[in-house]
């Protein structure tokens, strides 16, 4: 407690910077100004959004890799189940805004976790102020020291609500606040307790402490008051709660703003940083204002006595008599504006937020423009910085989700039911283990949405048709970097696309055989529904059953206009669809009725290798000499040239045309 008491006292001028700031201890006349510059609040307005993004710029608030042989989609569900809980039944979002808001001003933040066994065992979060735990200085973080405290403050109706508590009527009159005592007894207790930590002033307010002492086999908890340590407030208990090996684990998790030398109190928030800078950019701001006040309202001279200065008016159309005169004030030894700026600069590079001037306001030269190499390089710096700060962040972060879900594989909930990607699901028993790797979703840098959305459409550009790289994934990365949101609506795998477009290509062609057009849209998976024309065209001339000419022609025409945009938009692609068609091709096919006059003037394009158009399907043809074959060969191949019987022997041998195969 001693430790305490210098880092406590500082907190508490740091809060009142930040909240009212300090006033003006001598004013130089009554009407002067008494102002304060909050440049702690907006450093820790600023920088809030970064740290908050770390939680939530994701599809979800955390991934799960499973470390045993699983369905992959199980992690998934597990990982949706986690985001549903937390997210709509938890106060997590909520709590987690207050942790990073007394992370920045304090230089650490708490989160305590707790599961509710009265409301379907839902999890519970708290933030707590470093002000409320009483921790040895020699300790880094909770978990290693010997034993600390969590002072609570309770309202008599939240402790009267509160079941484990004891609730006997002269034991609550014991310990609520404003107790009565005597001069001398009260002078002690004066010197000896501090409002909030041992005692309250309120009648409506108690304080009990939560003892927590590391054992053997854990943790034992003791809850008491402090005005009255004798009073059995609950009954002692251990710690239940065990990390993802089974381990007891505290329920406390700690962000620190920064990592610097050990010790509970060693991390430092923006208060004590900027602490300095704050208060002489007040002073600066005041006397400027005071310098204002001086110009409009100047000090009054004369070259003879007044009699009675209360009958002289300042206003317009008034006579002042005896040559009063205003006294010449010389002109501040330093711009103000320029100092303020100087000072903010100073502001923002100690706190890390990036500054986007064009101007070096540190130069001696004032004003002096910034290269736009030195623009690039500070931004760099500083954008290495908060990703660092990032990087730790995270890692409580992570510690927070594998705690809680270890809490929720042990106290296990009776609903399984959630809520993703506008689609409602149940999660599988299986799912449900401690064999999963946990931690935070999205990116370190994913704060900067504009200059994430940028990178990813410039990889999704730069890689496009490139075999080598998955643009399922890029795809995916360039929606979440819009919005998280549609990575989870918006995307389709593609085994799910095309098995959609092949259903779609299919009744698109029940169309095309009832005589009505069926549109090709240029964003449709054109590789996909050739293969789906063509398979169906291979099947007519297999079955070798009457088909309608018509139909196929208009399934051909249709498939053309397809491989016409596969050519434009993966010209990679169309070669393939190319090959598949030659392949196809060049099985052998029974013949089909060709029809007479095509409906719409002309023949029905088919693609092949080369990406030309044919009117029919082709028919493979052998070549051979008409001299070597057999008699009965050689009247087929008579027959096929056009040629009839004649009585009298040729002395010619005809010409035999070869029907070439379509490459």
């Amino acid at each position: 407690m001693i430790d305490r008491m210098p880092w406590e006292e500082k907190q508490r001028i740091y809060s009142t910077m930040r909240h009212e700031g300090l006033r003006r201890r001598n004013k130089p006349f009554p009407t002067a100004a008494d102002s304060h510059y909050p440049s702690i609040d907006m450093s820790i307005r600023k920088q809030k959004p970064f740290w908050l993004g770390q939680v939530m710029t994701g599809n979800r608030l955390a991934s799960f890799v499973s470390m045993k042989q699983q369905v992959e989609t199980l992690a998934e569900a597990a990982a949706d189940w986690f985001n549903f809980r937390l997210f709509q039944k938890s106060n997590f979002i909520k709590k987690i805004r207050s942790v990073v808001d007394t992370m920045l001003l304090r230089g650490r933040g708490v989160l305590k976790i707790t599961i509710d066994p009265f409301k379907d065992h839902r999890l519970v979060f708290e933030s707590i102020d470093p002000m409320w735990l009483l921790v040895p200085d020699s300790a880094d973080d909770l978990h290693e020291a010997d034993e600390f405290v969590h002072i609570q403050q309770w309202t008599v109706g939240r402790y009267k609500a509160n079941r484990l508590f004891n609730q006997d009527p002269g034991v609550i009159d014991s310990i609520r606040g404003a107790q009565q005592t005597d001069t001398l007894s009260q002078y002690v207790i004066d010197k000896q307790l501090r409002e909030g930590i041992t005692h309250s002033t309120d009648q409506n307010r108690i304080v009990l402490w939560e003892h927590w002492v590391k054992t053997a086999i854990g943790w034992t908890v003791y809850t008491y008051c402090p005005q009255r340590p004798e009073v059995e407030i609950r009954q002692p208990y251990g710690c239940p709660y065990k990390n993802l090996d089974g381990e007891t684990v505290l329920p406390f998790v700690s962000f620190q703003c920064e990592v610097k030398d050990e010790g509970w109190f060693s991390p430092r928030g923006l208060g004590e940083l900027l602490a300095p800078v704050e208060a002489y950019m007040t002073k600066l701001w005041n006397e400027k204002a005071d310098g204002i006040t001086f110009s409009n309202r100047p000090v009054l001279t004369s070259d003879g006595e007044i009699p009675n200065i209360a009958n002289l008016r300042w206003r317009p159309g008034e006579i002042i008599p005896m040559n009063l005169r205003g006294v010449q004030m010389p002109a501040p030894p330093i711009s103000y504006d320029q100092e303020l700026l100087f000072a903010s600069s100073l502001a923002e590079q100690q706190a890390m937020t990036p500054d986007f001037g064009i101007s070096d306001l540190s130069n001696a030269v004032a004003g002096k423009p910034r290269t736009a190499t030195e623009n690039e390089r500070i931004s760099a710096l500083q954008s290495a910085g908060m990703n660092d700060n990032a990087m730790m962040f995270r890692e409580s972060l992570t510690a927070c989700y594998r705690l809680a879900w270890s809490m929720l594989v042990m106290f296990k909930a009776d609903d399984f039911s959630y809520f993703a990607a506008g689609n409602v699901g149940i999660l599988p028993e299986d799912a449900l283990h401690s064999e999963y790797l946990i931690f935070p979703d999205g990116s370190p840098d994913g704060w900067n949405r504009q200059k994430k959305m940028q990178m990813a459409v410039a990889r999704l550009q730069a890689f496009q048709g490139n075999p080598n790289v998955s643009m399922e994934e890029l795809t995916k990365e360039a929606l979440q970097a819009d919005d998280p949101r549609l990575a989870l609506k918006a995307f389709i795998p593609t085994n799910q696309k095309a098995n959609s477009e092949a259903e779609q290509e299919a009744i698109d062609i029940l169309v095309l055989k009832e005589g009505y057009p069926a549109a090709v849209m240029p964003g449709e998976d054109h590789a996909t529904r050739i293969m789906v024309d063509l398979g169906w065209l291979m099947k007519q001339g297999e079955q070798g059953k009457p088909v309608d000419p018509v139909a196929i022609q208009r399934v051909q025409q249709h498939m053309a206009v397809h491989f016409q945009y596969l050519k434009k938009t993966d010209p990679a692609a169309a070669k393939q669809v190319a090959m598949k068609i030659a392949q196809a091709e060049s099985q052998p096919m029974a013949p089909q009725p060709q029809p007479s006059a095509p409906p719409n003037g002309g023949p029905a394009p088919l693609p092949n290798s080369s990406g030309s158009a044919q009117q029919s399907a082709p028919k493979e043809s052998i070549q051979i000499n008409y001299k070597d074959a057999p008699p009965d060969i050689q009247r087929q191949m008579e027959a096929a040239a056009g040629f009839r019987p004649s009585q009298m022997p040729s002395t010619t041998t005809p010409t035999i045309p070869q029907t070439k195969l379509m490459p």
